[in-house]
């Protein structure tokens, strides 16, 4: 009698089954063995079985499966062997049904899972919360900005700025691009999910970038100009990676414009955009390198266009191979950016760069001078032609109204290639866009809130008896602050120590704690003899971490800085002075470290001895 068959992914199924997947070692073995026996296909049946472990992460698994080789040592028969061991019988002819739905997770990693969810999703609250503070607290960009005048970029309002070390005693650490300090003036780039600010890219003078820790990036995007809205769009959208990128390509053609955080959140963004503008053309921005396989994969899943930027061969921005579109605004105007993204758009042809021309003269998204020149030529050629003849022009692909060249932009582009284009003209009949409303700038400081004598007395003389008599009070000021030093916490105020003698009395009726560290040791009355900082949004106080020494030391640092550069001493000092302020600090770290230490050592023989054995 011949042996029944038995499907091998199923037999494979089921030996995963009764194996534990909690193991570290047990699951990576039986990747490789899946990816020997199954190759690629594998991967579903590994991942299912993955996810019955209480401590299963999606991307941990992707990474592990990526890293598997099917040469690894492990194979079908290491999977069956080990099954075995947990009782799997082999020789069985089928399986019962049951063992199809085996995989699923067990109850009560179900409910650990759940637990790490809630906490993740409260993570993810707590960091949004933080960067709408810190949004809020935060100003517009101010001239000449050093980043965005390298990108000869100009601020627009969903930009603003924060000096590193304000932001580092807002955030309670410095953030760190690399394990090195953002320094100087700190872009902050705000990143909205729905109609929620999720995290915040932060970008210094020198262009290193860091994000809040802990915040959702998934999904979430930047925008330059208007916001969109749910409404049809009769010009196109661009998206891309990067503020810079996005920015540059909004300026060359006035189109809404939206950024991703990085280019693997970008398929994902643009999924998000394209499920909210079915009918409206959307175009991808791809940068030249790594990031140009995300770019198509958003493109192609969402039937959008695909926009490469062009470069002659010999062009370079800093001795660096350019590579987005802000490279080529800088190398070749924002006139050449907006012909290019108009062409691909309205022209419904693939990317010039994909145009099949001798290998010797083109590279993808490369050529030489010369035909570039003529390319861009022929830009403003079709334009002009399209301008005076709209009835020639191809329908889009999708059902989405139908787009149409503005006429006014491409006269003047076809007379002169060094004028920048103005934004597309809608159909009068589409529904205008409304601007998103931000926070406006910080208002000036207004009057006393209330008065010295509204605070109780027994609140002023525990002020008193704390810092000492005689002692300056006040009150804090509408809009004003920050205020900084050592606190006193009582039950309706949070009494601040800002000079010598001198209080400020701030009340706790309204008073919002911008982390869950600062919210908890006040429930927990940890916040005596504390260093903080607080600022006022109208009459609602907002209390911040802050380091005295810190500051002082940065502040000296900075003062011998200037006084080196009033002398006309070398560069290099200030280079010397920062690292002797790093090493100050760990310094000051280290010491503190050692103190708690030895605080604690000294408190361990006054604990009272335990129960008798």
């Amino acid at each position: 009698m011949s042996q029944p068959y038995v499907d091998e992914t199923a037999r494979v199924r089921a030996a995963l089954a009764v194996i534990p997947a909690d193991d570290y070692g047990t699951w990576v073995d039986m990747a490789f063995a899946l990816k020997n026996g199954l190759g690629n296909a594998g991967f579903e049946v590994w991942d299912e079985w993955s996810r019955t472990a209480a401590n299963y992460n999606e991307r941990a698994a992707r990474t592990t499966w990526r890293s598997a080789k099917e040469t690894g040592g492990k194979t079908l028969a290491s999977l069956f062997w080990l099954a075995r061991q947990h009782g799997f019988d082999l020789k069985r002819a089928q399986y019962p049904d049951q063992m199809a739905t085996a995989l699923a997770p067990r109850a009560e990693v179900r409910e650990q899972r759940a637990r790490e969810e809630a906490r993740q999703r409260a993570r993810y609250a707590a960091v949004a919360r933080e960067a709408q503070a810190i949004w809020e607290w935060a100003r517009p960009v101010g001239p000449e900005h050093p980043y965005l005048a390298r990108k000869q970029l100009e601020p627009v309002p969903t930009l603003r700025e924060l000096e590193a070390p304000e932001l580092r005693a807002l955030l309670g650490y410095a953030p760190a691009s690399e394990d090195v300090p953002l320094t100087g003036r700190v872009l902050v780039v705000p990143f909205w999910i729905g109609e929620a600010i999720s995290t915040l890219e932060l970008i210094d003078e020198s262009g290193r970038k860091s994000s809040l820790a802990g915040g959702l990036k998934r999904g979430g995007y930047w925008f330059a100009g208007e916001a969109p809205n749910d409404a049809e769009s009769a010009a196109p959208i661009l998206i891309g990676e990067g503020m810079a990128t996005v920015l540059s390509a909004h300026r060359a053609t006035g189109w809404v414009a939206l950024a991703s955080l990085s280019s693997g959140t970008l398929p994902e963004a643009a999924a998000i955009l394209r499920a909210r503008f079915a009918g409206t053309e959307l175009v991808v921005l791809a940068d030249l390198g790594p990031g140009e396989s995300k770019a198509r994969e958003a493109a192609q899943a969402t039937c959008a266009h695909l926009a490469l930027p062009v470069f002659a061969k010999e062009e370079r921005i800093d001795d660096q191979v350019p590579t987005d579109f802000n490279d080529m605004a800088v190398l070749s105007g924002f006139a050449s950016v907006g012909d290019r993204l108009r062409e691909i758009v309205y022209r419904h042809e693939e990317p010039l760069a994909a145009t099949p021309t001798p290998a010797a003269d083109w590279e993808m998204g490369t050529v030489s001078g010369e035909q570039k020149e003529e390319v861009m030529s022929n830009v403003k050629e079709k334009l002009l032609t399209e301008a005076q003849e709209p009835t020639r022009r191809r329908g889009s692909k999708r059902s989405g109204p139908e787009q149409v060249t503005p006429t006014e932009s491409s006269a003047p582009l076809a007379a002169s290639g060094t004028s920048e284009p103005a934004a597309a003209t809608p159909a009068d009949d589409s529904p205008a866009v409304p601007a998103r409303q931000f926070a406006p700038p910080r208002p000036p400081v207004g009057e006393p809130l209330f008065a010295v004598t509204d605070v109780p007395s027994d609140i002023r003389a525990l002020a008193e008896h704390r810092f000492g008599s005689p002692l300056r009070m006040a009150t804090p000021r509408e809009n004003g602050g920050p205020y900084r030093g050592e606190v006193f916490n009582s039950e309706h105020y949070l009494i601040q120590e800002v000079a010598t003698r001198s209080v400020v009395f701030h009340p706790k009726a309204q008073m919002v704690f911008v982390s869950e560290r600062l919210r908890w040791m006040d429930e927990n009355a940890r916040l005596n003899g504390a260093e903080l900082q607080v600022g006022y949004d109208g009459d609602r106080p907002k209390v911040y971490p802050w380091d005295r020494a810190r500051e002082l030391l940065e502040r000296t640092v900075g003062s011998l800085k200037k006084s080196a550069r009033e002398l006309n001493f070398s560069p290099n000092l200030e280079v010397m002075l920062d690292q002797l302020q790093t090493r100050s600090w760990a310094r000051v770290r280290e010491a503190r470290a050692a103190a708690l230490e030895q605080s604690k050592e000294r408190a361990a023989p006054q604990d009272p001895p335990g129960p008798d054995r």
